[in-house]
């Protein structure tokens, strides 16, 4: 039955977004998501949210999540947006605080007395959002209500617990600052150009400039209309 199910909303979102995104039979996808186009998700992965263009998503991984353009995202990366109450209560047990009984078949209580979901965006119900350009590396693990800033690179098995500023390099367990991808005049240059919504005619007439920093500042510093 859940394949059954899971088969309709692919079917369902083919005929929303056409060739805007592609995706392998095992995927699960929220039917309230969301594809700009030049999308992909491969095996086995669960999606719920909204990817920006030119985004993709590998293998096995598990998001509720808003995420911008041109973002890479590695195989194994998870949200979780469920946590416990480790301070105040006597138990983290969730048959003493949450009205939810699918968690251990019962509960002691008739109303919910915690918030037991950090979600960023409670009405999309997104559980993080990442911003454009941002690459995460395998087996990241984000909790729940964390933002992470355009340019950001997360390193492999890295733990996310708090947000990450944009263009910061971060690793480790829980994930700090290693360093920036860029001085802070590129930085600043970068977050007021965001060539990131430019148009792909323009990406395309631009190439050669992409792949070098110091050729493309030069070329673009000052000019911030849209094409």
């Amino acid at each position: 039955m859940r394949l059954i199910k899971r088969l309709i909303k692919l079917v369902l979102i083919k005929v929303k977004f056409g060739k805007k995104v592609r995706y392998d039979l095992s995927v699960n996808i929220g039917l309230n998501s969301f594809f700009e186009g030049m999308n992909k998700i491969h095996r086995r992965t669960y999606f719920s949210g909204y990817l920006g263009y030119g985004s993709y998503i590998s293998e096995n991984c598990y998001l509720h999540a808003k995420i911008g353009r041109f973002c890479s995202i590695a195989p194994f990366v998870r949200c979780n947006v469920g946590t416990h109450p480790y301070e105040g209560f006597v138990s983290t047990a969730p048959a003493f605080y949450s009205s939810l009984k699918d968690k251990n078949g019962g509960s002691f209580v008739n109303e919910s007395t915690f918030d037991e979901f950090k979600y960023i965006d409670k009405e999309n119900k997104y559980g993080i959002i990442i911003g454009n350009d941002c690459w995460v590396g395998e087996g990241v693990f984000f909790v729940g209500g964390v933002q992470v800033g355009d340019g950001a690179v997360i390193l492999a098995h890295a733990v996310v617990t708090k947000d990450v500023p944009p263009f910061a390099i971060v690793g480790g367990v829980p994930a700090k600052i290693i360093k920036f991808r860029f001085d802070k005049q590129i930085i600043s240059f970068l977050t007021s150009f965001q060539w990131w919504n430019k148009s792909p005619k323009w990406l395309k007439q631009n190439i050669d400039y992409m792949q070098d920093i110091s050729r493309f500042k030069d070329r673009f510093q000052g000019e911030n209309e849209l094409v």
